[in-house]
């Protein structure tokens, strides 16, 4: 009997593998992230608010994954929905900016004491909408059609990116416009169409940067940080000292110098330069193959997905997640200007700690549905 009971569960567990190696890199990740939250922010003015703040909105996210890892994903994909949550996302981003101004940007809505990114909820918005969308055009045969496809899709990313832009943030406008163009490319639309978005995109970026002085000064200081070590360089080249001083094995965890009063935000934009510091190449890299993994179980889920829907919900979020990361890490070691993105899963920030553990709900129940339908 017991020897029955315990293959019944070998069989439970076998055939939940794939679910469980995704959820599995969500909590590690998760986990990994307070341990490194908690060391960042030990030598801040309030490390204990710090803390507490990360831990409320990771219990608050893992309480939205599981919710949304039961709900049918299917359901996102009605009229009212897709576009009431649209419309929720695009008053949320006008009310930003009748709140406070922080270092010259509204991005903000605070109540009582706590303030939460509208921007992030948009990431998911537009991959509900993108998949539902796409998928509608694909059913009625005109996902080749510019016109009928791909216009109506530009203007509702073009609505979004508008005021995202306005706030400002370019890094959250890049994710949106990267997601875009993955899930229109792997929907199927025509590569014509895609290079002829192109020069547009393009133009628009370059537009976007030469408009405003300060950007155009975070370029020149990303190309050569010490022209300007005590002001706008200050920042990355704290980071690359952290990250320099590091090496193979790191300094320790909690012995990092760096966050020491001499980077900025240790706990959230830059935390991988405090993660370098501390646990050393060889752990910067093992979270660098946690995104991978992670990359390549969400991009799985959406392979195995019953319908064109589930697959580009899947390829949506785990796009957009781990492009954040990428850019984020990127900053950090300066491969990329600074843009005030943080890690996902990583770094302190509530809303964006919600959102993502959210989609992660969402990828888990894409995910389950794939394994129901290939049986593997």
């Amino acid at each position: 009997m017991a020897t029955a009971k315990s293959k019944n569960l070998l069989t439970t567990i076998e055939g939940l593998k794939w679910d469980l190696w995704l959820a599995v890199t969500i909590i590690g990740l998760l986990i990994f992230g307070i341990v490194m939250v908690y060391s960042a922010g030990a030598a801040t003015k309030s490390p204990g608010r710090i803390l507490a703040n990360q831990a409320v909105w990771a219990v608050l996210g893992l309480a939205a994954m599981l919710v949304l890892r039961k709900v049918d994903y299917h359901l996102f994909a009605r009229p009212g929905f897709v576009y009431g949550f649209l419309g929720i996302c695009i008053a949320l981003l006008f009310i930003v900016f009748l709140g406070p101004s922080l270092n010259g940007a509204k991005r903000w809505i605070v109540i009582m004491g706590y303030s939460a990114q509208p921007s992030e909820l948009t990431k998911i918005a537009l991959v509900i909408f993108l998949a539902w969308f796409l998928s509608e055009r694909a059913e009625e045969g005109v996902l080749g059609d510019f016109w009928a496809s791909v216009a109506p899709a530009i203007v509702v990313l073009g609505v979004l990116a508008a005021l995202i832009l306005k706030e400002p943030d370019l890094g959250t406008t890049l994710i949106l416009g990267l997601v875009f163009v993955t899930m229109l490319f792997v929907a199927g639309v025509p590569m014509r169409h895609l290079f002829g978005l192109s020069p547009f995109l393009l133009i628009g970026a370059v537009i976007m940067i030469v408009k405003y002085a300060w950007r155009v000064e975070r370029f020149k200081v990303f190309w050569d940080p010490e022209r300007d070590p005590q002001g706008k360089g200050y920042q990355i080249l704290q980071s690359l000292i952290g990250i320099g001083s590091g090496g193979v094995n790191g300094l320790g965890f909690g012995q990092s110098r760096q966050k020491l009063g001499f980077l900025i935000t240790p706990q959230s934009d830059f935390i991988f330069a405090v993660i370098a510091e501390e646990i050393g190449l060889i752990g910067s890299v093992t979270l660098i193959f946690g995104f991978g993994f992670f990359l390549w179980r969400g991009y799985l889920a959406g392979k195995r997905a019953p319908d064109m829907l589930g697959e580009l919900i899947a390829v949506g979020l785990t796009t957009g997640i781990v492009a954040q990361a990428f850019f984020n890490i990127s900053v950090a070691i300066n491969l990329l200007p600074a843009k005030g993105i943080t890690l996902p899963f990583v770094s302190a920030g509530g809303s964006s700690l919600f959102v993502t553990l959210a989609a992660a709900g969402i990828l888990l129940n894409i995910s389950s549905q794939g394994i129901a339908r290939t049986g593997d």
